[in-house]
This record gives C-alpha cells, structure tokens and sequence, in this order.
C-alpha cells in the first residue's frame, strides 16, 4: 500500500509532465525497429514485461532488442472477436470523457455482459434502434421472456426477426416450435422470412406444425416456377400423393389434379393451338386459345381434347369466367354469329326446347364490351333486347348509341313525344324511321284500346 502512494507522489512531485504535444525533444524513431509483418517491436534491453519497476519516464530505447507479438497475448479468433463486439457496440466511449465517467460506463458494459438485462429494457432499445446483444439470456425462461416483450412492446417486424432467429439459432427445434405456436404474430414473421429466403424449410416448418394445406399451397407456388415440363408433372405426382396421405382438404387435391391435366393439355396440344399456350399458362390462358381453335359452336364436341366446354369442366372453370373469356375471343375474331350460339341456348327441361338467351356476367358489362370492340348495332341490340329493365335499357342503348334498342325501351315507357323526337332525327324512309313509326302505331293503338275500356267500364 505504501509503495503505491510513493508512486502516486512521485508523479505528483514530477517538475515535468508527460505531454503528447510537447515537441522539445525528439524521439529518436531510427532506434526503433518496427517489424510489421512479424507484428513485434524492437529495441534494445530487457523486455518492457521484465521489470515492473521501470517507469516510461526513463525507458530507454537503445537497449537491447526484445521480441513481442500480439499473436503471443490473444489468437487470431478471440482478436476477431473482440474487434466485432466493439464496432457492433454502441456505447464507444467518446474522447475528453472524464475519468469517473469513463469508469461508470465501463462497469455498465461488464454488467450488460454478465447479467442478464430486463427483457423489457432490451425491447424498449430494440424499438429505439439501437443495437442490442442477446447473448446474455441464456434460459429457456429468459429467451422466452424476451420474445414476449419484444412482441408486446410492438418491435418493428425486422427487431422481432432477429430476436427469432436468435432463438432459431440456440435453441433446440422442438422447444423452438413450441414457442412459435403460441405466439402467431412471431410464427407469422418467421414464416414470411423463410418463404422469401428458404422455402423448403418453410414448407418443413408447416408440415411439423400441422397446416398440411399451408404447406401443400407454398410448395405448389414453387412446382409453377419450374419452367421443365417434365419437372413439374415429378413434383406434382409426389405432391398428389404425400397430400392423399396427410389429410390436405379436398379442394386443394382437386387443383392439383386440376393442373396435372392442364400441363398435360399443353404438353400435348401446344402445336395444335398454335403455340399460344406454354408452361407459364394460366387456365383461362389456355381456354382463349381453345376458343380460338373451336370451330363448331352450334353443337359442340365436348370429347375433344380442345373443347372449350371440357377444359371448363376439368380445370373447374366457372361459368361467368368462360362466358368473358369466349366473348371477347368471338369478339376479337369478329367471329360474332357464335355469339348467338354460345349464349342462346336450349334448356334441356323445357317440353318445347325453345331457346333462351342466358348469360352469367353482367348485360351491361358485356354490352359495353362490345361497343368497345367495335361490335356490328345487330349484335350490340341482341345483348339490350334481352334486358328486363327498360329504364336501364334506355340508359344504356343512349350510351352505345343503339337506336333499335332505345325505340323499344320508349315503347315500353310509352313515351310517345321521346318517340316523335326520335323519329324526326331519322334519315327518311330508312329501316330504323320505319321501325319508329311502327312502334309510335303500337303505342298509340295499345293507348286508345286501353281507354276505351276504362270509358266501358
């Protein structure tokens, strides 16, 4: 104890400080040989280690040489590792700090290090931003904790992940599933990250958790990405029958069956449609170009391997989906005489077989449509002349221009005075002036008739 108070006051009595900036005396650098390949220093003398006694005041430089290298004190992977907790920690200690501070932060450091912290407080730094260490939990109990807080305190989605992937990382796999299933939120997360970085694990994960169907649709998301035809009928063999065998619903096993055909259709068929189908196809892809390719509308071939009407049936095409897509494939084609046949159809329960014009998508959606496609005014006024509505049915002959179809909707308002309007519009002696006349007599006459009986009755 006495000797440490002699040093301390022989520092004090010193007449001279120790002052970097004092550029009286030089240093004599040439004395110094500096081996950086070796990582040692030079010199002369005893080893600086050797006397614990000597003071920096009075060493001597030209004794005699002596070898040190760092390699000697700390190996290469605890250097590494040092210089990593260091750049990665965020309480540098800033120059001009104050001795008292300086050591107040430093025990600060040693007890984040040895002592696990609030899982709380760890949470409240991750939402800051600042970067954290979770070496220091290291029970189940604590890592649990720590997940709980992170979730609770609401952590932005990338401070969660690196508090799972830690856990991933230092945990065994079934206390590590365990966990996840009672926290959806961080499953949720972790699931997402490992469908954008490593599906098969992802897939594996859903399996071991039970949701074969999750599992069933990320895998089969990944079989559409294989561009080898005969790659994808592999996998979804294999995948037919690991779902037979762990209970996927039997919706999903139908869209796997589905698509077993489709790429069959394609494989086979690509020639025959004219190469405007391939692997990447979706089904309503493949039922344009089977629209395309249909030549007979009026009593279609369902046995055909091509018929649009079977392809609906095994790729559970609905009934709306086929009535756009064959409309807008006959409309492009200008092919508009199937349009008659395609929606005119004749109900298999009616004693006389009369056709009925049945369609599953909105009139006025297909109407406009084909105003849009530049449909002949006959087509365009078969579509009007089969709504109920004749109020909607003025509205929007207005908007297509369809005069046979707005002459009708005012007959069936009896809007005479519209009627004489529209009549004087009309080119002379033309078909749709003729039409208008007569149907300004059938409303006239249905006028008269009418109050003749009221004047009856």
């Amino acid at each position: 104890m006495g000797s440490n108070l002699e040093d301390e006051g022989y520092w004090n009595r010193s007449g001279r400080a120790f002052n970097f900036d004092d550029d009286n005396e030089d240093i004599d650098l040439k004395s110094l040989d500096i081996n950086v390949d070796s990582g040692s220093i030079e010199g002369g003398g005893g080893g600086i280690l050797n006397d614990d006694t000597i003071s920096e005041a009075s060493f001597d430089n030209t004794a005699s040489s002596y070898n040190l290298s760092i390699k000697s004190l700390i190996s290469d992977e605890e250097l590494k590792l040092l210089l990593d907790e260091q750049s990665m920690d965020d309480n540098m200690i800033p120059k001009g700090m104050k001795p008292e501070e300086e050591l107040k932060l430093l025990r600060r450091q040693i007890q984040n290090t040895l002592y696990t912290p609030s899982p709380m407080a760890t949470a409240r730094k991750l939402l800051q931003g600042k970067i954290v260490s979770f070496e220091v939990f290291k029970s189940l109990q604590d890592k649990q904790q720590l997940l709980d807080a992170v979730i609770e305190i609401g952590c932005p989605g990338d401070s969660l992940l690196s508090v799972i992937l830690f856990l991933d990382k230092t945990l065994n796999c079934k206390d590590f599933h365990d966990m996840l299933k009672k926290r959806p939120k961080a499953l949720q997360h972790y699931l997402q990250y490992l469908s954008q970085r490593h599906v098969d694990e992802a897939i594996d994960l859903l399996k071991d958790l039970g949701k074969y169907n999750e599992a069933m649709l990320l895998e089969f998301q990944t079989v559409l990405r294989l561009q080898s035809m005969p790659e994808r009928k592999a996998k979804l063999q294999a995948m037919m029958s690991h779902c037979a065998n762990n209970r996927v619903c039997q919706l999903y096993q139908q869209i796997l069956h589905a698509a077993m055909k489709l790429f069959a259709l394609v494989e086979s068929e690509r020639n025959s449609l004219n190469n405007m189908v391939d692997v990447n196809s979706s089904p309503v892809e493949v039922l344009y170009a089977c629209c395309a390719k249909n030549t007979n509308w009026k009593d279609p071939d369902i046995t055909q391997i091509i018929s649009p009407y079977r392809l609906c049936n095994d790729q559970h095409i609905s009934a709306g989906q086929f009535d756009w897509t064959a409309l807008n494939e006959r409309a492009r084609s200008q092919a508009y005489a199937d349009l008659q046949h395609i929606f005119e159809q004749v109900p298999t329960w009616h004693p006389i077989k009369q056709k009925q014009f049945h369609i599953n998508i909105s009139l006025e959606l297909a109407v406009i449509r084909l105003h849009d496609m530049g449909a002949p005014a006959s087509v365009i006024y078969m579509f009007l002349s089969n709504m109920s509505s004749a109020s909607e049915k003025l509205e929007l002959a207005k908007r297509v221009k369809c005069t046979k179809a707005i002459i009708d909707a005012l007959t069936a308002l009896k809007d005479v005075p519209q009627l004489l309007q529209i009549r004087e519009s009309l080119p002379d002696r033309s078909e749709e002036q003729f039409y208008c006349d007569n149907a300004i007599k059938n409303v006239q006459t249905k006028r008269w008739t009418t109050d003749s009986i009221k004047l009856k009755l």
